[in-house]
């Protein structure tokens, strides 16, 4: 019984591993994990609301989530050097913290600055396009991909600073003077369109992604300035955002 057994697992073993060299290098689902840094570092000579409006978050190292799927146009079996296709990214999740505003008050000088909300930066989104997949020796395969990502964003953050005069900036991601409730999740969530450029660099199952997103949000906001000048409402505001993750191809 046990002879027959081990035979059995001999057996068992011998066609996994057949299995395994015979399939194709162009492997179809993946799920993507690793860091985002989401827009530009904070420039102290620029008012809160010229740092936002330019990209400048004042976010630290975040993270991202994904899966999806690449659609091959041509039989992955039968594929020699190079596929391509559609790459559906179906799900991608990012988490930042802006936590970098004490600082950017510390070089404006401002003895008295609020910071308050969760400092919270986070984005859904999926992404569409095409994909050529290269292979160029033994498992080594290489993906080059451009995506559209339509995209939502939620930012939950306000910074307001005053000044000897009690006079000072102000910035948040609500729009308090219209008939919305501020506190609503709601009026917090801003959306766009973006592109994405990636590329990843994989051996088997395992391997690296690259992937840079760019593109506006349509974001409410409520600002104030020095000059006493006070603007709200709503504007497509940068949000472009580098990640590079550790890919599980399936």
């Amino acid at each position: 019984m046990k002879r027959k057994f081990l035979l059995l697992a001999i057996l068992s073993l011998i066609v996994i591993g057949a299995n395994a060299q015979q399939r194709s290098v162009f492997r179809s689902g993946y799920m993507r994990l690793g860091i985002n840094k989401l827009g530009n570092d904070l420039n102290s000579s620029l008012s809160p609301k010229e740092n936002i409006f330019d990209g400048r978050y004042g976010a630290g190292t975040g993270y991202v989530f994904e899966f999806g799927h690449a659609y091959y146009f041509k039989n992955k079996e039968k594929a020699k050097g190079i596929n391509f296709g559609l790459d559906w990214t179906i799900l991608s999740l990012t988490y930042n913290q802006m936590d970098k505003w004490a600082a950017y008050a510390a070089a404006s000088r401002i003895s008295a600055a609020n910071i308050g909300g969760q400092k919270i930066a986070a984005s859904i989104s999926s992404k569409l396009g095409p994909v050529i997949s290269v292979n160029p020796v033994e498992k080594l395969v290489i993906d080059f991909r451009f995506q559209v990502a339509p995209t939502a964003r939620f930012f939950d953050f306000r910074y307001s600073e005053a000044t000897a005069a009690n006079q000072g900036r102000s910035f948040t991601f609500v729009n308090n003077s219209g008939d919305d409730d501020g506190d609503a999740v709601q009026n917090r969530i801003a959306f766009g369109v973006a592109t994405n450029f990636g590329v990843t660099l994989r051996r088997g199952a395992i391997g690296l992604s690259l992937d840079y997103q760019t593109g506006k949000v349509n974001s409410n906001y409520e600002a104030y300035d020095t000059n006493g000048s006070e603007t709200y409402g709503k504007a497509k505001i940068k949000a472009n955002s580098l990640q590079a993750k550790l890919s599980f191809t399936l």
